[in-house]
């Protein structure tokens, strides 16, 4: 881990995802870069006012990161980059993933009662068109070691060594336990599959403190919702990739069925297929 993305828009909920990054770019002694993208202002009305050009709003813009920028140095130690680029916000944060060799993106989310509230339309766009890992913050979440990580699975993921060397990172830093939980329906069978994703899992995490948690619920999101209400966790974890638990979950079918509010930081991998 070293180079961490933290797009950011100036509010205070960008400041704290940045914070919570600065914080994890220091144990790693990673760079960290701040992004921020803008668009040029669309009249929406005859009554004339004044145009601002796109030069006044790269500077405007570019004062604001820099501050921010030498505030996480002065405070942290940390070597930080900043860049303001005019553009869709999603589309160039992939493009620097890929530009500047990005480990991980940083976002904070706000608000509450469903995804379309939980998280913004940016960091949703940004889920799904990175391949790196994203760690979403959420407004209200301070930073805090971490020693208790859920990843949460079906069985149905990907189990490529690969994959989880984040999450695996992550709790090599912190010495963290993960406990892997599994919502199992009432009265429907494991398929084979399933066990043998959970044998391989068993294998991937042999090198970590971990546990097996099996729960039923008929919902999935309730399930997991009801274990973290009830069990201490620092760090949730889904794993993201085409007909997968979390595009499934989070996609907007499921929305009016999230049965709960993400209060701790929720790490999402992602499948490189």
């Amino acid at each position: 881990m070293q180079h961490i993305l933290v797009p950011v828009d100036f509010s205070a909920v960008s400041r704290n995802a940045a914070i919570y990054a600065a914080e994890l770019a220091k144990l790693f002694k990673a760079r960290l870069l701040l992004f921020h993208a803008y668009m040029l202002p669309t009249p929406v009305s005859e009554v004339p006012y004044v145009m601002v050009t796109a030069d006044e709003m790269q500077k405007e813009n570019e004062t604001y990161i820099r501050k921010e920028a030498e505030h996480l140095h002065g405070t942290y130690g940390i070597e930080v980059e900043w860049l303001v680029r005019i553009g869709i916000a999603s589309d160039e944060v992939r493009e620097l993933v890929k530009e500047k060799g990005i480990d991980m993106v940083v976002m904070g989310m706000k608000g509450a009662g469903g995804l379309d509230k939980i998280i913004g339309s940016t960091t949703t766009n940004v889920i799904r068109k990175v391949k790196v890992p994203v760690l979403i913050i959420p407004h209200d979440a301070s930073y805090t070691s971490v020693k208790h990580i859920t990843y949460a699975s079906d069985f149905s993921d990907k189990t490529q060594i690969e994959l989880f060397k984040p999450l695996l990172e992550l709790a090599e830093l912190f010495q963290a336990k993960i406990h892997i939980l599994h919502v199992q329906r009432p009265h429907e069978p494991v398929k084979a599959d399933e066990l043998v994703s959970a044998r391989t899992n068993a294998d991937i995490f042999a090198s970590r403190d971990h546990e097996f948690v099996t729960i039923q619920d008929q919902s999935i999101t309730h399930g997991i919702h009801e274990y973290l209400q009830h069990h201490s966790s620092d760090l949730l974890a889904m794993i993201a990739h085409r007909h997968s638990f979390f595009e499934r979950v989070f996609s907007k079918s499921y929305t009016a069925a999230m049965a709960y509010e993400t209060r701790i930081p929720l790490l999402v991998l992602h499948d490189q297929e």
